[in-house]
């Protein structure tokens, strides 16, 4: 048995209903936030909210949230899953869900050794409106995952008009350049992830321009979201990836 919440109840997966002509449901109108909890405690659940809310800002959805905390920890408890990916959902309509589910770890070669990845089949112009924002239609991303998983690689690349890095398919890029870590500026065209700011906190990071070439010549290279952490690509891991690595599993674990 499963049980969700939504709109002020815990309930079975099954007997959770949201109206048919939900703007999310028909048009995609809707936001979402992907986060990890830890022992049953969600890691970074404000960032991901303030997140949420200056989406539905930009896009004129009226948003107001509850305290969400005590939420994820009971959903967490009540479905057995204290390290869960918890997914929150929230509609043009208002109607707000909250699910926890099980945590499928990534295969453990793609840690020692490195994930493989691919580029994008298309270029992304980073001026489009809804880049940079978590809504409920993702296709083009989700399209691009697809093939990537496909492939046998962790995910997709994308490039913009001008051969620089954007961002993964659902997840920030890093690389070690020269002894320093660098990851594409923020506002041109990337979602500014949550576990990027984290990685950001804890290791000197300087945002640039990042050339698709940088990727196949960096010393380390690694991918971030709330669910992978931090994953390695291309290569085993190095000196500073492990550090990172290490830093941010701490924070997580402090809570």
């Amino acid at each position: 048995m499963n049980f969700v919440w939504l709109d002020g109840e815990f309930l079975e997966e099954g007997e959770a209903r949201i109206p048919a002509t939900d703007p999310a449901f028909l048009r995609g109108r809707g936001l979402f936030e992907t986060l990890r909890s830890y022992g049953g405690a969600p890691f970074r659940l404000g960032d991901h909210l303030d997140r949420l809310r200056a989406s539905a800002s930009r896009f004129k959805i009226p948003c107001v949230l509850p305290d969400l905390d005590p939420v994820v920890r009971e959903l967490c408890g009540r479905n057995r899953r204290p390290d869960a990916r918890v997914r929150i959902t929230y509609s043009a309509a208002g109607h707000l869900l909250v699910t926890a589910e099980e945590l499928r770890p990534l295969p453990a070669a793609w840690f020692e050794k490195g994930a493989e990845v691919m580029i994008a089949p298309w270029r992304r112009d980073g001026r489009a409106p809804l880049l940079g924002h978590k809504t409920t239609g993702c296709w083009e991303n989700q399209l691009a995952h697809d093939e990537a998983a496909d492939r046998g690689c962790a995910d997709a690349i994308f490039v913009g008009l001008r051969g620089e890095i954007l961002e993964g398919a659902t997840t920030n890029v890093f690389l070690v350049v020269d002894g320093t870590l660098v990851t594409p500026r923020s506002g041109q065209g990337l979602l500014p992830g949550i576990t990027r700011k984290v990685v950001m906190e804890l290791q000197k990071t300087r945002e640039r321009r990042v050339l698709l070439k940088e990727l196949w010549k960096a010393d380390e290279a690694f991918l971030t979201n709330s669910v992978a952490e931090i994953l390695p690509i291309l290569k085993p891991p190095g000196p500073l990836t492990r550090r990172v690595q290490a830093a941010y599993r701490a924070a997580a674990l402090s809570r």
